[in-house]
């Protein structure tokens, strides 16, 4: 089978994407493309990834290097996982055997923000899949760009639409490491709050699932952010958090109050006692002694009284984990890249492992905040407009019945949902300013079509799938082009220009991120 009869449209269109050309288009040695055209040159490019062909090998670092996208093309029908983000370079330790330099301050560039939803099972993730439809658009207006399918639950790629590269400063410091952390954070926890099953301690800029035909669900390339943007979207997100902490009036428990060590805290003692850690649920064995280290450095524990302390703890494991990711994980904590252990892998460590009893005295030993509770709304004469807001949208779904629309006048919502036609008017106004509903009205007195975030991704679910189909029947009816090997080889590799306008009506109307229906 020759390199391009490996290739598929829609998975080569997302890899692609993704790398945004940060690797070099040609083998630099015994290339099989280059002997096609003699003058086509490489240019200086160094970029490298990591590519595994199955999960074992992947969690072993037990990989090969890929420098060009024609060495990736070759093995592309046997990879399962690679590394999304390019690194300046990559190679292999004394053995041959293990993949060396995939640490984030080796980044080159940053193509793309990965998110990792893990559930029990392949039923409890089909189950869930209306749930992640609806959570993973950021803010109603930030929409994943692609969304793969694992054995568990599912990978959602937000990808950049130019790459952010990354430099160090004279201070050795890495400011856009720096905030791509930030925005990778924020991301994680926004999803978190709709889905428990969001793999927080997943490392950002790491290993994940490689689209494939058969693992990608949703990909709509015209729907890429600028990283500019996601910052904008990150401040506000923290800004958000920290007015909310602020409102909360605190109860001092004691004026002399002070701040504790991490490694005195409840959480960092219970944590200890966990002997039953297993890969694979919530946060698992790596992430565990991980976030242990980072509590170690920040209380200003010596490196080899903490490698000691948790090589104890691992052993007692009931699966414990190797010693040489053991060390990584001190290794890193102490590498100076990180102030201490993050607030949001604590508390999910507690609430994957520790018991209800353990997990009140962590809540005890907080300040105790006051809260001022609202009103149930049964209890309420009035309702708030996001609660109406919400009925809304839960209407259209029902009424949709898995179609991409719904043909409904503004009486049948009232009367449907008994409001009044001024407050269903405001509603309206915020969920379309919000984007949480796309509203297209009808003429004269025709009702309004009418499509929620949810039916959305339906939609464009199902119009990837048929462009795709499209585009495979466009080539062989219209080019009549019996030889798949040369029709393949020219939608990776060349230029088509003949055949551009003809493409273009197979492509999307999306080009703002907005969705017209």
């Amino acid at each position: 089978m020759s390199v391009t009869e490996k290739l598929s449209y829609k998975s080569w269109s997302a890899i692609s994407l993704i790398l945004h050309n940060g690797l070099k288009k040609y083998k630099p040695k015994n290339s099989k493309l280059v002997q096609l055209n003699q003058e086509v040159h490489n240019d200086n490019k160094t970029g490298s990834i990591a590519v595994f062909r199955n999960k074992s090998s992947m969690s072993r670092d037990m990989g090969f290097v890929v420098t060009s996208e024609e060495a990736l093309i070759e093995n592309i029908e046997t990879l399962t996982h690679w590394t999304p983000n390019t690194f300046n370079w990559l190679g292999y330790d004394n053995s041959r055997k293990h993949i060396k330099g995939h640490s984030e301050r080796n980044l080159s560039q940053i193509n793309a923000f990965v998110v990792d939803i893990d559930f029990k099972d392949a039923l409890d993730r089909d189950r869930n899949l209306n749930l992640v439809n609806s959570s993973i658009v950021l803010d109603d207006h930030i929409l994943p760009t692609l969304v793969l399918k694992t054995d568990k639950g599912y990978q959602i790629y937000y990808i950049l639409d130019r790459p952010a590269f990354l430099s160090k400063h004279k201070n050795d410091s890495m400011p856009v490491l720096s905030a791509a952390r930030k925005i990778s954070e924020n991301i994680k926890s926004t999803i978190m709050e709709k889905i428990p099953a969001t793999d927080v301690g997943c490392n950002s800029f790491g290993i994940f699932r490689i689209p494939r035909e058969d693992n990608i669900i949703f990909f709509e390339p015209e729907l890429t952010y600028s990283f500019a943007g996601f910052l904008m979207w990150s401040k506000s997100v923290t800004q958000k958090s920290k007015e909310k902490r602020k409102s909360n009036l605190k109860v001092i428990n004691s004026p002399h109050s002070q701040y504790r060590k991490q490694t005195d805290q409840a959480w960092f003692r219970i944590m200890l006692t966990k002997h039953n850690i297993k890969p694979g649920q919530g946060l698992g064995r790596h992430n565990t002694i991980l976030t242990l280290a980072l509590a170690c450095y920040s209380s200003g524990k010596n490196q080899n009284d903490a490698f000691n302390l948790l090589d104890e703890f691992n052993s007692y494991l009931e699966d414990p984990l190797d010693v040489r990711d053991m060390q990584r994980c001190v290794r890193d904590a102490y590498s100076g890249n990180y102030k201490g252990a993050s607030k949001l892998y604590i508390d999910e460590l507690i609430d994957t492992w520790a018991t209800p009893d353990e997990k009140r005295i962590v809540v005890q030993e907080s300040n105790v905040q006051w809260y001022k509770w609202a009103k149930p709304r049964t209890e309420r004469v009035y309702s708030h407009v996001s609660e109406w807001l919400n009925d809304v949208i839960e209407l259209i779904n029902k009424v949709s019945s898995g179609a991409d629309k719904v043909i409904m006048s503004t009486r049948a919502i009232r009367d449907a949902l008994d409001i009044s036609p001024s407050t269903l008017n405001r509603v309206m106004k915020q969920a379309v300013s919000s984007n949480k509903l796309i509203v297209k009205k009808g003429k004269g007195n025709q009702a309004s079509q009418i499509a929620t975030l949810e039916m959305v991704l339906r939609a464009l679910y199902r119009k990837r799938e048929a462009e795709s189909i499209a585009w495979v029947n466009y080539l062989e009816a219209f080019l009549k082009l019996q030889n798949r090997q040369y029709i393949e080889e020219q939608s990776v590799f060349s230029d088509v220009e003949e055949i551009d306008d003809e493409v273009d009506r197979f492509g999307t109307n999306i080009s703002t991120g907005r969705i017209l229906i």
